[in-house]
């Protein structure tokens, strides 16, 4: 791993990042079609109190895998470890259609979501290894902006298949797009061949290196939070909803609006990140815009599509700009080959899931299923206080006006 006192080693690549990201377009746009109904699926078979147990499985193999991932890579290279998690992401979904709703439905299910997530992180490894500081947030925004595109085309078109043909055919839609991405990914990057060959890193060495790096420290708590509020909703949103009485085909149109903030807003964000703002103060705005919006969840328990659909649109707005920012103040922080990094600060999603899943059963043992949405509130309040000790990264105005080139 390369000491924060040395120079970062960058190789950008413009052409390499837009392979990644026409990659990142279609997983956007498969996942999309599974996200937000598996967990209904997943109900049908354990009962709704038990749906986070099932999340719980999921996250802890994905956290396995990620505290196994600076070995693969190191091994086999970034390029083989992703076709790697996409063969077996489309194994295991490619069979779920044939088998029935109960014990085999569930193994299915659950190592397609384990294996799934892990694709997000080799794409993640790789993208840094052919991105640049200065261009962090432009890069990222880009990334994400690109992802969103593809996830918001996915949620309208799975709610009318489902409501139409059932889960078999959207697990058959999806197995055709993990192919299709695992024979891209093979034509795009046929030519890498790079192996790591830096220290191996223990798990503990790298969680000394991260407590002695307040900026990590305070970003990874940014990131579990956010991570958090996405375990929450992903799972129970389209639950509360049904609950409500909203049909899937109401449902569908109703993300499918939430979502496009991440579509306009996360590439400008990025922009302003680089060049005029930093990411400390934008991130503080975004975190009190989204306890806002989350606290409107909690309270408004009426029928009105468009209160619904307000409610969670701007939830995403706030969410959207977090979610750039955060991943362009941690990538100024680290280096490609600081893979044991980039995978413990990937674990936030997998450890955010896993105690996600133990408040909501725990909360859903007790009270009715609104109230998760309380524990939402909470944590991102936790995390608004860390934002406040991160120490802001410089944009190119800054610089401009302290007399140092932009980059």
């Amino acid at each position: 791993m390369t000491p924060p006192s040395l120079k970062h080693e960058e190789q950008y690549s413009k052409k390499k990042t837009s392979s990644i990201s026409v990659l990142s377009f279609l997983l956007g746009f498969i996942d999309a079609f599974i996200v937000y109904t598996l967990s209904s699926y997943f109900a049908n078979i354990v009962g709704e109190q038990l749906v986070g147990v099932v999340y719980f499985v999921i996250f802890a193999i994905h956290l396995g895998l990620l505290l196994s991932l600076d070995v693969f890579i190191r091994q086999i290279g970034r390029v083989r470890y992703l076709i790697f998690c996409l063969g077996l992401s489309s194994l295991a979904i490619g069979i779920l259609p044939s088998v029935s709703a109960g014990v085999a439905g569930l193994f299915f299910g659950i190592s397609y979501l384990a294996f799934s997530a892990t694709v997000w992180v080799a794409l993640d490894v790789l993208l840094e290894s052919y991105s640049k500081d200065n261009l962090s947030g432009r890069i990222r925004g880009f990334y994400l902006t690109v992802i969103n595109i593809g996830f918001l085309l996915g949620p309208y078109l799975s709610t009318q298949i489902l409501s139409r043909s059932g889960y078999p055919a959207i697990f058959i839609i999806v197995f055709i797009g993990y192919i299709v991405a695992l024979l891209l990914s093979v034509l795009l990057f046929r030519s890498e061949r790079q192996i790591m060959h830096h220290p191996k890193m223990y798990f503990f060495q790298t969680l000394r290196e991260i407590l002695h790096r307040s900026s990590l420290k305070h970003i990874f708590v940014v990131s579990f939070a956010l991570e958090f509020f996405y375990s929450i909703m992903i799972i129970y949103m389209a639950l509360h909803l049904q609950n409500i009485g909203f049909s899937w085909n109401e449902i569908g149109l109703i993300f499918t609006i939430m979502l496009i903030p991440f579509v306009f807003l996360q590439y400008p964000v990025g922009v302003l990140a680089d060049k005029r703002f930093g990411e400390k103060e934008m991130l503080a705005i975004s975190f009190l815009l989204t306890i806002t919006a989350t606290i409107g969840v909690i309270l408004y328990s009426g029928k009105s599509f468009l209160v619904w659909a307000g409610i969670l649109f701007v939830s995403r707005i706030g969410v959207a700009v977090i979610e750039v920012l955060r991943d362009s103040y941690f990538y100024k922080q680290i280096d490609a080959d600081d893979t044991q990094i980039i995978a413990f600060f990937r674990m936030a999603r997998p450890a955010a899931n896993m105690i996600g899943a133990v408040v909501s059963v725990g909360l859903l043992s007790f009270f009715g299923l609104p109230s998760v949405f309380y524990a939402i509130v909470v944590v991102l309040f936790f995390a608004l206080f860390h934002i406040f000790e991160l120490t802001d990264t410089e944009s190119e105005f800054e610089r401009k006006h302290k007399g140092e080139p932009a980059g």
